[in-house]
């Protein structure tokens, strides 16, 4: 019997065309010169926000709107038909997006984390204990409460990043996609969602997202190290997701002034604030 996916996939065929139909007409109904959209991978949506608040607050002749949640490949897709300008990405791009002649760079690097609810008592976990969650040998928490895991999609990139932990992790993952009424969540959004809300949750996450969103989720101590930015930076918390700005092979002078302002001191300082640092 195969899972159950309870969200529906808005990064599918017709939804994503849809998407960027919208985002094109859009666009065409007379945006200013000055103009431009921003969209993508969830963990990074929060920040951009605020990092473009800040930025509109000093060059009050550019407007940024941040559209939601494309998903990596969806924002990706969505530059290379015109429909927004800059994409921010959990991942590197692949040859075939390359070759549809878009350009990246890596702006920021956050945590990668296993999230609960804020409410929870736990606060650490262990590498065998998540590979016993998956397995479905682990089914409570210390305090007798079921263990609720939320899952992501198998082609997603936090998927992959679950699985390189360990050969162990691995094999109990594979055990749980295949488990009958396991929780999907599609993005990041849906994900921190399911966190928040469903009891004894545990499942995948970004210390960006967590801290921008000012979301009720709490970022587990990993094998004894904490996942914040200076343990991540230094690599005794060895778990991070590369985040990355995507655009066509020409970008207009307001995405220029904005990639130059996210990588300058002010910048910089709202990224560490946010759970993020610059490599």
């Amino acid at each position: 019997m195969r899972p159950v996916i309870e969200h529906r996939d808005p990064s599918g065929p017709g939804r994503a065309c849809a998407i960027v139909l919208a985002l094109l007409l859009g666009s065409a109904a007379g945006a200013a010169a000055e103009d431009f959209r921003t969209g993508g991978t969830g963990a990074a949506l929060g920040t951009m926000r605020l990092l473009a608040d800040e930025f509109t607050a000093n060059n009050p002749d550019i407007r940024i709107t941040t559209v939601p949640n494309l998903g990596s490949s969806g924002g990706i897709k969505a530059v290379v038909a015109g429909a927004i300008d800059l994409a921010v990405t959990s991942r590197p791009m692949n040859e075939s997006e390359r070759k549809l002649g878009a350009v990246e760079i890596e702006y920021a690097r956050t945590p990668f984390v296993f999230a609960v609810s804020a409410k929870s008592r736990v606060s650490s976990i262990t590498s065998g204990e998540l590979a016993d969650i998956y397995a479905g040998r682990m089914v409570t928490w210390a305090d007798g409460s079921p263990v609720r895991i939320v899952l992501r999609p198998a082609s997603d990139h936090d998927t992959q990043i679950v699985k390189s932990i360990s050969p162990e992790i691995r094999r109990g993952l594979l055990v749980a996609e295949a488990r009958p009424g396991v929780r999907f969540a599609v993005h990041d959004q849906d994900a921190a969602d399911d966190l928040e809300r469903i009891a004894g949750a545990i499942g995948p996450s970004s210390l960006a997202l967590i801290v921008s969103e000012k979301r009720g989720l709490k970022a587990l101590t990993l094998d004894g190290s904490d996942p914040t930015v200076t343990n991540a930076a230094s690599g005794a918390y060895p778990y991070y997701k590369n985040l990355f700005f995507v655009t066509g092979a020409k970008r207009s002078a307001a995405v220029e002034r904005f990639v130059a302002f996210v990588q300058s001191p002010a910048g910089r300082k709202i990224l560490a604030r946010n759970g993020q640092w610059i490599p």
